[in-house]
């Protein structure tokens, strides 16, 4: 054992042994999350060239890999308004495959056996919430969530891989049934805390850029509730500042130059409403302002509706728009951008939004010792952009008290902008404007999906689900930048999971 990990396993031990000193005292909540899942994916490979949006065969068209995760939240209960909250993972909940461990030298893997092998838990969350009588203070790495999740998700869903997290201090105050909440939020400071030099490799280099290295908002949420009329309805206002001397230099949206500040102001309204058996909901964000000096203005919408038929069967459906951007006459000198991304937790199909058959051709884990963290590729990294989609879905519930839960739904899709001959295009998947060198007009087709799904809930706590899917990439697909059109291969996909919550 090297000294770094002994120092660890010592620092470990130390806070467990302090958290169980501090037990007489506090009173101390534990709750958590564990998944295990298996994900087979076939006939997904359709091109041999990596332009455009061609899916590479790695010397197979099928995939199969394992996620394993599991996060735990204790809390600290100090008195009865003051409140310390936690979140700690073990694993990762986007690369944490099985097998997934810290690398050794080819003279040292070990066949036989899979290790953690360096591997250690790490406290993703941590905040303190205290009850005043002004309202709810909260302070520290805290959860984000937000209407229906398009811009702000949580992610606190067993299933959930993504999340919204940022250091922030917020107050929550409610009078009746309104409710107001401003904050403060921070992601990133740069590479400095004096943000005005680039430093790579601890080393000061390049011409000091103007602005510092924040990433934040300045957010206030307005929300009315009235729970007689099962009506929730709001608006989070957010300004999001991101200055220069961030740790990338080469600029945004794939344009090299000198690094610029980026400003945007989102209006996320929100709104929900049950009228008998019908649930309507919808979250619209409008946004505008420059992205590293470029304009920037778009508008994006989702709306979903519940029908519960009976007790047993519910009808729904989701439909929305996510911009894309529209063609520029220059891959490096855009005169403005207007795509919109949905957080990626949020879902409306199984495959066409939630696996990244681009990235399967890449490298999702570090056993090779050569992998670094920067050259990952995330097999479920796809969220809805440059789409205007509709999915119809129906569940049934069977089995005592419903245990058992059948889903059938309907995905189809079309692409809002498209490459076009003598145009800069911005490729969704590499996130950057190139150039169509092909002289070909891209299909707007995104195709359709059929998914079918079972699960079991044995109880409370236990989950066992059973998903399979059926993908016919449209013709959006069939551009390749490169003069041959791709394939577009009927996708298979089917996924085992099970879930626990404690």
């Amino acid at each position: 054992m090297t000294s770094s990990q002994s120092l660890k396993l010592v620092g470990f031990t130390l806070l467990v042994a302090s958290s169980i000193s501090s037990a007489n005292a506090l009173e101390l909540d534990w709750s958590g999350q564990f998944r295990a899942e298996n994900h087979f994916i076939t006939n997904y490979a359709n091109s041999q060239s990596a332009t455009g949006y061609g899916v590479v065969s790695g010397g197979s068209d099928n995939a199969s890999f394992q996620s394993l995760f599991l996060r735990m939240r204790p809390k600290v209960v100090v008195n009865d308004n003051v409140y310390v909250k936690s979140e700690w993972w073990a694993g990762d909940p986007v690369y944490g495959m099985f097998g997934d461990a810290a690398p050794y030298g080819t003279d040292g893997r070990q066949y036989y056996s899979t290790q953690s092998r360096g591997s250690f838990i790490t406290a993703q969350r941590f905040w303190a919430e205290i009850l005043t009588d002004l309202g709810v203070v909260r302070l520290g790495r805290m959860p984000l969530n937000w209407g229906l999740g398009l811009i702000y998700n949580g992610g606190d869903g067993v299933f959930d891989r993504y999340v919204s997290t940022g250091d922030a201090i917020s107050m929550s105050a409610k009078v009746g049934s309104i409710t107001f909440a401003p904050s403060f939020i921070k992601y990133s400071m740069g590479n400095s805390v004096g943000g005005n030099r680039n430093v790579t490799a601890g080393t000061l280099g390049g011409t000091p850029p103007s602005g510092h290295g924040n990433v934040s908002d300045y957010s206030f949420l307005l929300r009315y509730e009235n729970l007689d009329e099962d009506l929730d309805i709001g608006v989070n206002l957010i300004r999001r500042n991101i200055d220069a001397a961030q740790d990338t230099t080469s600029g945004y949206l794939g344009v090299t130059g000198v690094p610029a500040g980026s400003g945007i102001t989102i209006w996320d309204i929100y709104a929900k409403k049950k009228l008998g058996k019908v649930t309507v909901a919808a979250e619209l964000p409008l946004a505008s302002g420059n992205i590293g000096g470029v304009p920037y203005s778009t508008k994006a919408v989702a709306g979903e509706v519940q029908f519960k038929a009976t007790s047993h069967w519910d009808l729904s459906a989701k439909v929305g728009s996510a911009p894309g951007q529209s063609n520029q006459a220059s891959a490096t000198n855009p005169s403005g951008f207007g795509g919109f991304f949905f957080h990626p937790n949020y879902r409306v199909g199984m495959i066409m939004f939630g696996y990244q058959l681009g990235a399967l051709g890449g490298m999702q884990s570090q056993n090779n010792p050569t992998a670094t963290a920067n050259n990952l590729s995330s097999p479920f990294d796809n969220p809805i952009t440059n789409a205007t989609y509709i999915s119809l879905g129906t569940q049934f519930g069977f089995g005592a008290s419903d245990r058992w839960r059948m889903r059938l739904n309907f995905l189809t899709a079309s692409a809002q902008q498209v490459a076009a001959a003598g145009s800069a295009y911005f490729n969704t998947w590499s996130r950057k404007f190139e150039n169509n060198v092909s002289g070909a007009t891209q299909g707007s087709d995104l195709g359709t999906e059929y998914d079918l799904g079972v699960s079991y809930q044995l109880d409370e706590n236990l989950q066992v689900a059973f998903d399979m899917g059926l993908f016919f990439p449209g013709t959006y697909y069939a551009f390749s930048n490169g003069g041959v059109s791709n394939a577009r291969n009927t996708v298979f996909a089917n996924a085992i999971r099970v879930g626990i919550n404690f």
